[in-house]
């Protein structure tokens, strides 16, 4: 059998995505599809716009199955994503891994992976990360391939690696992204366009523009409830940072040595999200970068947990056709969760309480108890 894995956000799910599936299928004429999705908080430093029920819904349109990426993972850097994604694909028995791309060819970006792996043991390297460089932002500034620098081809860089790492199997691919650029703020003038330019439409109400390149669905759907953005947990996140001693901060996973005096000192005069990751940011810290920090902050996410966390066996499903279900039900021995309950919530404790802080800050009332396993014919 042929399993196609996607390792996907759709925040929110859009037609690039539909074009991103179809196109992956042709590449693998797969048996089954699956797409392994952020929850309800994402890798930019994110709270998904809309809750992760509803995406799920609008994926199994066009995807057999659909599991959640575990927290921990869907909030860190394209390493840890990409590490996470992979795992759970090879949990789910993937045969090919199809993703997306500035450059489209997969022969320069296995290339430029080796590029990449050669260059984190080169001193210059190590020197960039001690001044607080991210990865990719030193793997770039070391590099001579452009595919270092975008950030699809650098994701995709991250899943190679990944595979490598993890002695898979799978065969990666990639489909050349078409449309706008992966950060455009603004609505595309082609048939597709970004996440980023339909979260901002979205967020201005713009929902006849942004229906032009999403399921119709979807779009009726989120129009009828809450757009859910970074700007909705600040006050939460600013008592936090006030209240929490430097030390306690610290602690905080991604906190650079003596940011925390400067979050401290930053959000005190800051009205808004926007407005108090504009006075921290810097070349040093990016927008994403200290994005993924607040999620951190908001929820607790230490030093010590992540260095405690384990890729685990057990894998979080959201939803199936009922191809996906006969599928998971040939796998044999596998620890799948469908449908969360007491006995099997510590397996998934992150996704679960991530779920009841979501809802606190959007009003969505769908969390992992109440909401069993999404099934369409």
């Amino acid at each position: 059998m042929k399993i196609l894995a996607l390792i996907t956000e759709y925040n929110p799910f859009h037609n690039g995505h539909i074009y991103h599936i179809k196109k992956a299928k042709e590449l693998t004429e797969p048996d089954v599809t699956v797409a392994i999705m952020s929850g309800n908080f994402t890798q930019r430093g994110e709270i998904a716009i809309t809750d992760k029920f509803t995406r799920t819904e609008a994926a199994l349109e066009y995807v057999d199955l659909v599991a959640e990426l575990p927290l921990l993972n869907a909030v860190s850097s394209a390493d840890d994503f990409a590490r996470g994604g992979v795992h759970v694909a090879e949990k789910l028995g993937a045969t090919d891994l199809v993703f997306g791309s500035e450059s489209g060819t997969i022969d320069s970006l296995i290339s430029a992976a080796r590029e990449s792996k050669l260059l984190e043991d080169s001193p210059e390297f190590h020197k960039l990360l001690k001044q607080g460089y991210s990865y990719p932002r030193a793997v770039s500034a070391l590099a001579h391939n452009t595919f270092l620098s975008s950030p699809n081809d650098t994701l995709g860089i991250a899943y190679i690696n990944a595979l490598n790492d993890l002695k898979s199997s799978i065969r990666p691919d990639t489909i050349k992204r078409v449309g706008n650029k992966y950060s455009d703020a603004a609505l595309s003038s082609t048939e597709f366009s970004s996440a980023t330019s339909l979260r901002a439409a979205l967020f201005s109400r713009n929902h006849e523009e942004a229906g032009k390149f999403m399921p119709e669905s979807l779009i009726d759907k989120m129009a009828e409830g809450h757009l859910a953005s970074n700007e909705d947990f600040f006050p939460t996140l600013k008592t936090l940072i006030l209240t929490r001693s430097p030390e306690d901060l610290k602690k905080i996973y991604m906190m650079s040595e003596g940011l925390e005096y400067r979050l401290k000192d930053k959000i005190k005069k800051a009205d808004s999200y926007a407005e108090f990751l504009s006075a921290v940011k810097t070349k040093r810290y990016t927008w994403t970068r200290l994005s993924r920090l607040m999620i951190s902050i908001l929820l607790n996410i230490t030093d010590e947990v992540m260095k405690q966390y384990k890729l685990t066996d057990s894998v979080r499903i959201l939803g199936m056709t009922k191809n996906g279900q006969q599928y998971l039900r040939s796998l044999g021995p596998l620890d799948i969760i469908t449908n969360v309950n007491k006995k099997n919530r510590s397996l998934v404790s992150h996704e679960v309480t991530a779920t009841e802080v979501y809802n606190t800050f959007t009003g969505c009332r769908k969390n992992d108890f109440n909401t069993p396993v999404i099934i369409v014919p």
